[in-house]
């Protein structure tokens, strides 16, 4: 299949993403092989964790084969593409590839699932099942982030809710079966838009005479850039059609009114899964209810497939929604900001596991932030506005890291205690100081410590959106101090005071705890002392993604 120039097979010809992608499935097989080869719970817990070491592997051997640099016809190149034709009546490909905006992010998939399986060492019960549906997990996380085919991408971005929600139901906490319940129906309602939205898409285009669900060669009309075999914009096309069958004659003929539509579509079923305000009610209860492998995963990766998902269809898709409505969703993500950190502060005396979650929204609102930065009209260039989604792709790495070891904490901390509420706790550093030196690390990533990861993320993100939208950004900066606040009232609600509390003292980290949370804490010191690396990934694709931004659109 020939492809364009700003699509570039692997030059080995190995298909390293179909690999990525299958290799958690393999696993499950494995789990599989063990039942019937009988053995015991604790080899297959190891043999599952050495196993997440090859999609690991996987995933770093494709970052050396990448390019951050290469850009072609007005995008980043997108790289180590497989493209085979699917379903050819309704032009289906399996289409999968990756640039700087999703490299990062299947980096950390990869990273974390280790994490989480480390976290169910003390699974008890259907051990294989529960090891099985994290390794599904990682499976549908990773498939979304390099499909570029709706048809995959919609069917990963729907399937990761099925072991998410049996893992939160059958291993939770008391109201494990309200969280799960909740957090499926939010994500499939939010996405019915979505899906009807890419119908209407579909039926557009083949009128135009290019019937295909390719998101790359859509984000370009979207845009306005050349695609072979088509003439026209995304907008034009769409309204085109919707002329056709009458639509305009009843909502009138505007084509921007249309382009909205869809943004809102598009951003609802993302904004859900991102947890922007007022989409964000099922986050406190799924992160709190679930068990601590899926906590880590939910926080550290999923949440971060609707800020890719805005990135990878919102912004191209529908530039001139985007850009009118910016101020709205800036306002949206600083509402979150604020409630995210007040809804933190509330809990400094109550579910450790809610106060997470709660900053998680606080986080996340920051990602929305940089997202509406770059598409909202004003004079700010291609450098500002590249650097905050430099920033939100930060932001997200770091956030994952710090938030994945804090809910592994927390849950050694429930091993030890019994509790997961703060009040009756304190003075703990006294007989666990390692404890607490970690957990202060993981604490000071989460809140922006100059010098770890969170800051630099923080950072470009604000200096990014001041730009174009200096009152939000502003005002997002509430955020920053209420968060700080109720990580460190946590940290002495836990650690600091007189030993008072029950119990008055706790098993320091063993081996295992510690090493599992040294890597981590290690990455994000060395993306807040040295972060080039990691935003080279994303910086010329995110410059090319906003260069469209640098103009009012019409």
């Amino acid at each position: 299949m020939n492809l364009p120039e700003y699509l570039l097979p692997a030059a080995d010809g190995v298909p390293w993403l179909t690999l990525l992608v299958l290799s958690p499935l393999v696993g499950i097989a494995l789990i599989g092989l063990s039942w019937l080869l009988k053995l015991d719970e604790r080899t297959i817990k190891t043999g599952v964790l050495a196993w997440t070491g090859v999609p690991l592997l996987l995933a770093g051997l494709i970052w050396a084969r990448f390019d951050p640099n290469a850009v072609a016809s007005g995008q980043g190149v997108v790289q180590l593409v497989e493209r085979v034709p699917w379903i050819q009546a309704i032009r289906v490909d399996y289409f999968l590839g990756v640039d700087g905006l999703s490299l990062p992010l299947v980096l950390l998939t990869a990273v974390m699932t280790p994490v989480a399986v480390i976290a169910s060492w003390g699974v008890s019960e259907r051990v294989r099942a529960h090891l099985a549906l994290l390794l599904l997990l990682e499976a549908a996380m990773l498939g979304y982030f390099v499909a570029l085919d709706f048809f995959f991408f919609f069917i990963f971005w729907e399937f990761s809710l099925v072991p998410a929600f049996f893992l939160i139901q059958n291993w939770g906490r008391e109201q494990r079966r309200y969280a799960a319940f909740k957090f499926f129906v939010y994500t499939m309602a939010g996405s019915l838009g979505m899906l009807l939205l890419f119908q209407l898409i579909y039926l557009s285009v083949r009128q135009a005479g290019y019937p295909t669900f390719d998101l790359i060669a859509l984000g370009r009309l979207g845009q306005g850039l050349p695609v072979a075999g088509v003439e026209g914009n995304l907008r034009d096309i769409l309204f085109a059609y919707l002329e056709q069958i009458g639509v305009t004659n009843a909502l009138g003929r505007y084509p921007l009114l249309y382009s909205s539509i869809a943004m809102w579509a598009i951003f609802i079923a993302f904004a859900i899964k991102l947890a922007v305000w007022p989409f964000h009610t099922w986050l406190p209860d799924a992160y709190a209810e679930g068990p601590t492998a899926a906590s880590i995963l939910l926080s550290a990766v999923m949440s971060k497939m609707g800020a890719y998902g805005m990135l990878r269809l919102l912004l191209p898709f529908t530039p001139d929604a985007a850009q009118y409505f910016a101020p709205a969703l800036a306002a949206l993500a600083v509402v979150g900001v604020v409630a995210g950190a007040f809804g933190a502060l509330n809990h400094v005396n109550g579910d450790i596991k809610r106060l997470i979650g709660y900053t998680s929204i606080n986080h996340m609102g920051y990602v929305m932030l940089a997202i509406a930065g770059a598409a909202a009209a004003g004079e700010a260039g291609v450098a500002a506005r590249a650097s905050a989604i430099n920033g939100a792709l930060v932001q997200m790495v770091a956030h994952g890291l710090s938030t994945g070891a804090l809910f592994y904490l927390a849950g050694a901390l429930y091993e030890r205690t019994g509790r997961w509420e703060l009040s009756g706790l304190g003075g703990l550093r006294a007989s666990a100081p390692t404890f607490a030196g970690v957990m202060g690390i993981a604490l000071f990533a989460n809140l922006g410590l100059p010098g770890l990861a969170g800051f630099v993320g923080e950072f470009f993100i604000f200096r990014g959106a001041w730009a174009t939208l200096p009152f939000f950004t502003a005002l997002a900066v509430i955020g920053l101090v209420v968060t700080a606040l109720a990580l460190l009232l946590m940290f002495q609600r836990i650690f600091l005071g007189p030993a008072t509390g029950n119990p008055r003292a706790i098993a320091d980290l063993r081996p295992q705890e510690f090493w599992t949370m040294a890597p981590i804490l290690l990455l994000s010191l060395l993306i807040g002392v040295y972060p080039a690396p990691l935003m080279n990934l994303g910086n010329a694709a995110a410059g090319q993604l906003v260069a469209i931004f640098t103009r009012v659109l019409g």
